[in-house]
C-alpha cells in the first residue's frame, strides 16, 4: 500500500491503530467472478491474496480508510483489455518519438555532409 503522509488536520481517531477485520469486499469479489484493484499503487488482487493480506490488518484508520477507498472490484479482463491499450498507446509515442529523431537526425547529416563537400570543393579552386 502506498503511504499516505498524515497531515496535522487528521483526527484523533484516525491517528489511532485500527485493524481491517472486515472482509465483506472479498465476499462481494468472489460473487462477482471478479478481483480487487488497489488504485493507489495499481495492484491487482485475487479474493484470495487480498484476505491474505489484508485480513487482520493494523494500521492508522485514516490509511485504512484510504485503503478501502481505492478498492475497486473489477473483472480482471478489463485489466487485460487496459494492459493492451497502454502498451499499443506506448509503442505508438515510441514508434511517432522515433520517426522524428530519425527525420532530424537525417537533415543535420545531410547538412554536414553538405557543409564538407562544399568547403572541399571550395579547396580545390
Amino acid at each position: 500500500m502506498k503511504i499516505v503522509n498524515g497531515t496535522n488536520q487528521q483526527s484523533d481517531f484516525d491517528k489511532q491503530v485500527g485493524v481491517f477485520t472486515s472482509m465483506a469486499i472479498v465476499g462481494e469479489a468472489k460473487r462477482a467472478n471478479c478481483w480487487l484493484y488497489n488504485k493507489l499503487n495499481n495492484t491487482w488482487y485475487t479474493p484470495e491474496e487480498f484476505y491474505e493480506k489484508y485480513s487482520n490488518h493494523r494500521d492508522t484508520n485514516f490509511n485504512l480508510r484510504t485503503l478501502l477507498e481505492n478498492i475497486s472490484i473489477i473483472d480482471p479482463n478489463k485489466g487485460i483489455k487496459a494492459y493492451h491499450k497502454a502498451l499499443a498507446d506506448k509503442l505508438a509515442k515510441f514508434e511517432a518519438e522515433t520517426k522524428e529523431l530519425r527525420e532530424r537526425g537525417e537533415v543535420f547529416s545531410q547538412r554536414v555532409i553538405n557543409y564538407y563537400q562544399a568547403k572541399s570543393k571550395d579547396k580545390y579552386k
